[in-house]
Parts: structure tokens; C-alpha cells; sequence
């Protein structure tokens, strides 16, 4: 099949994005990105053969700019608690950017249930949240299990992102960071200021 012109991937990914943000999960198909997008089906189709190689390529590109994001917070400051802090409210829909993902983090997550493809990649990207918080816990110095303690402060930044997200009338954004800001000073007393080591 000759390669359409004009049309990347990365495109098209953004167009899914829109759609899954704007209309929800059930409305995302070849067809419809391709209307999102400007393009034919064919185009899409060179590109993305089902709806799940549609969502594995959102979920990618969500879990890559949030990687990128905290990356970039580690290297500004390198102390644990600061990227700690910074990792988790990257979680919390508190701008349109986060909302978008969020949304198509929702989207993905209810849609894996159902798709072992799916599943494994969800899979990665929590294992992948979960050793990079336990890691930083270990440097701080300030916690007696820190893989207990990343699975709780994951899951408390994950409750209140979907409180957030589905029930905005019933959690402001900024009791949502007072919660989460609270939980952490109990896990990240002062002396976790340590400098984190250099990568290798």
C-alpha cells in the first residue's frame, strides 16, 4: 500500500485525542478520526488497522509527555520530594493539557479490560509510575516500605484525578491538591530534600 502523503501518525493521534476528549470513547473509530482529521479512511487505516492500535498509539503519546514533563522537573530540581510533588500532580486534570489525557487515560484503562493488548501496556505504564515513586522514596530516606507508599500516594493522586474528572461539581482542583500536598508532607518530611544521584 503506498504511503498516504502529507498525513503522519502523529496526526492522527492528535485527532484521536480530540475525538476521545470532545465526544468520549464510544464515538472513536477509523471513520471518525478520519473525519477528526481531515483525511480518508484509507489514510487512517495505513496507519492504525483497529481501534485498539487507535488507543495504544493515545495511551503512548499520554504516557510519554507526562514522562517527558517529569523528566524535566527532575532535572530543575533533583531533590525526591520535589519530583515526587511534581510526578503525582501530573496526574490531577488541572489544566486543559492533563484533562485531555486524562480523558483518554480513562478511555483506555475501561477499554483494556476487555483487550489483553491493551492490558499489557496499561500494565508497563503502572509498573513503570510505581518503580520511578518507590525509587524516589528510597533516596528521601523517609519511608520504612517504599513500595507500600508509592502504591498509596499512586492511588490517592489516581482518586482524586477521576473525582476530579467525572464529579467537578463535588472536588474543586484546589481541594484536590490540598489533598494530595497533605498526604505527601506525611510521607515526605523536610529531610527528604536529599539530592537525588545522578541517572547511572
Amino acid at each position: 500500500m503506498p504511503r498516504p502523503a502529507l498525513t503522519s501518525r502523529d496526526d492522527l493521534t492528535s485527532a484521536l485525542i480530540r475525538v476521545v476528549v470532545e465526544q468520549g470513547l464510544d464515538a472513536v473509530s477509523i471513520r471518525t478520526v478520519a473525519r477528526e482529521a481531515g483525511v480518508s479512511i484509507g489514510t487512517v487505516q495505513y496507519h492504525f488497522a483497529t481501534k485498539d492500535d487507535l488507543l495504544l498509539a493515545a495511551y503512548e503519546r499520554a504516557i510519554d509527555q507526562v514522562s517527558l514533563r517529569a523528566r524535566a522537573v527532575a532535572e530543575q530540581d533533583p531533590a525526591p520530594a520535589t519530583y515526587i510533588r511534581s510526578l503525582l500532580r501530573e496526574l490531577l486534570p488541572l489544566d486543559d493539557r492533563r484533562e485531555a489525557e486524562l480523558r483518554v487515560a480513562l478511555a483506555f484503562s475501561a477499554r483494556s479490560v476487555y483487550s489483553p493488548r491493551l492490558t499489557e501496556l496499561y500494565t508497563e505504564g503502572y509498573r513503570a509510575l510505581r518503580e520511578a515513586v518507590t525509587g524516589a522514596l528510597r533516596e528521601a530516606g523517609t519511608s520504612d516500605d517504599p513500595e507500600r507508599d508509592a502504591v498509596q500516594a499512586i492511588a490517592v493522586a489516581d482518586g482524586l484525578a477521576w473525582h476530579l474528572l467525572c464529579a467537578p461539581s463535588a472536588l474543586t482542583t484546589a481541594e484536590a491538591e490540598a489533598a494530595l500536598d497533605a498526604h505527601l508532607d506525611r510521607l515526605l518530611p523536610s529531610r527528604a530534600s536529599l539530592t537525588r544521584r545522578p541517572a547511572g
